[in-house]
């Protein structure tokens, strides 16, 4: 007999303590609520062969029983509890039971991963784990050295001008030689599980990935499942937050696309620059790497309070640098994510990497730009896509002011000089732009690069002249036009 009211819970199949336990180091995309629930469950439910209301549950977690119910939802997701619809006396339609369940393998592998698509589709990891080689050596050394910038000369110099800008996906290996530390190293982008390469469009979601996990991990401190060796599990939301980017819209579905390419690429580099083998001692030359493992979309289909949350893990010393340290090497301004502009982006990178730290200034040649921003390309095609960046970005600019989010100060201060056509052979538009804290003055020859020393990001200012609070306050039209 029915204790309370429905919805119900119950434990026909004996389910035990142990069992919840072995159940939840299964799947660590539970969280602790999840555990909770689980675990009362296991210990009173099928009371003397009857059923039990989810009410019981809810005053034990301290939830309301509406919040119980989309966590069982998950837990049926997930395969570890059964949903039944039975009838109950007093109610003229059948009223919901949840049943707790011993996963079946399949569904196990599904709640880890929980991908739309077959598991058999999912990318493995080598037997000898291979995959992670890269990022152990190189982030154990910067970490022994508490370097940061280390870090970006990896993620901005090797991944930013290896990824391809064409809006073609790539379902082949993607030969690519990229320049680092003044050495041409030949990198390949490798597709996995018969999935596309990344793009260039997708680092921005991974920067606000890392941003946000920086945040989080400052904040709250490090989830115990991470702490574990398991997974994260977070709400594309928060990522999308941290970027300034709206929650509605197709931001989100955009965002878990970049995801699952990010997911889908191992990028294997043919050899190391001397640099880097000489100042760590490196033996081996040939390195890979993966940004993103184990990635899966959980519960889109059944959005629990409409969220849609992404599990993954991160190579294991990037996972170290956030547990130790919670920095984020990857701060970039939320301006330079906020703007879709795939090209803006790697200029943006470019420009970050050239400077550094250290310097304030530094000019280079048309020739020499090109083969550190986007060598993957012709000469030819990338000052076509550069010319177009910055006339983009000054109509931006542009828009922005007219419609009264910025004021014509802070127009000129990101437009000091507006694009003018170049009279040079390579038909550069000449212009000076300030690319959300990098001032770039454009002539027919060569870019001069200037720090803005009152960016807070990059500079030395605590506050942005020209920071946007949010992309709420902007008008759809200027979104559009980025």
């Amino acid at each position: 007999m029915a204790v309370g009211a429905p919805p119900f819970y119950d434990n026909q199949h004996g389910i035990t303590v142990d069992m919840v336990r072995q159940i939840i180091d299964l799947i660590p995309s539970l969280d602790e609520t999840h555990h909770k629930i689980l675990t009362f469950m296991a210990m009173s439910g099928d009371r003397d062969g009857g059923r039990e209301s989810i009410q019981e549950i809810a005053d034990y977690i301290g939830f309301k029983p509406a919040a119980i119910r989309n966590r069982l939802k998950v837990l049926v997701s997930a395969g570890v509890a059964e949903h039944h619809l039975v009838a109950f006396e007093g109610c003229r339609r059948p009223v919901s039971l949840y049943r707790l369940m011993l996963p079946e393998l399949s569904r196990l592998r599904d709640s880890i991963t929980v991908l739309d698509k077959s598991p058999a589709n999912l990318p493995a990891l080598p037997a000898d784990h291979e995959i992670h080689t890269f990022s152990n050596e190189v982030f154990s050394a910067m970490l022994r050295e508490e370097n940061p910038f280390f870090v970006d000369n990896l993620f901005c110099t090797v991944l930013f001008s290896a990824l391809p800008v064409s809006r073609r996906l790539i379902y082949e290996p993607y030969p690519v030689t990229v320049d680092w530390y003044g050495q041409d190293v030949p990198v390949t982008l490798r597709p996995l599980a018969e999935r596309p390469v990344c793009k260039a469009d997708d680092l921005r979601f991974y920067i606000g990935l890392i941003t946000y996990l920086a945040e989080l991990v400052q904040t709250e401190g490090v989830p115990r499942t991470v702490v574990e060796g398991g997974a994260w599990t977070i709400k594309v939301s928060d990522v999308l937050n941290v970027m300034g980017l709206a929650t509605n819209g197709g931001n989100t579905q955009t965002a878990l696309v970049s995801f699952e390419r990010l997911a889908s690429t191992r990028v294997e580099l043919a050899a190391l620059p001397q640099q880097i083998m000489q100042r760590y001692g490196f033996e081996r030359a040939e390195q890979t790497f993966q940004a993103l493992s184990n990635f899966g979309i959980y519960q889109k289909t059944a959005k629990v309070n409409k969220t849609t949350f992404i599990t993954f893990t991160l190579p294991p010393t990037i996972n170290d640098s956030l547990i130790k340290y919670g920095k984020d090497f990857f701060k970039l301004s939320p301006n330079a994510l906020r703007y879709n502009e795939a090209y803006f982006l790697r200029v943006h990178l470019w420009a970050k990497r050239r400077l550094g730290q250290n310097l304030n200034s530094k000019t280079l040649d048309h020739l020499r730009a090109w083969k550190e921003i986007s060598p993957g390309i012709s000469f030819k095609e990338h000052i076509k896509r550069f010319n177009e960046m910055v006339t983009r970005f000054a109509d931006y600019i542009g828009a922005l002011r007219e419609d009264k989010v910025i004021t014509r100060v802070q127009s000129n201060m990101l437009i000091p000089t507006q694009p003018s056509v170049g009279e040079g052979s390579h038909k550069v538009i000449n212009a000076t732009v300030n690319v959300f804290g990098y001032v770039l003055r454009i002539t027919d020859t060569h870019i001069h690069i200037t720090r803005d020393i009152a960016d807070p990001y990059v500079g030395l200012g605590k506050d942005s002249g020209v920071l946007l609070d949010s992309v709420r306050s902007l008008p759809a039209s200027v979104v559009d036009k980025a």
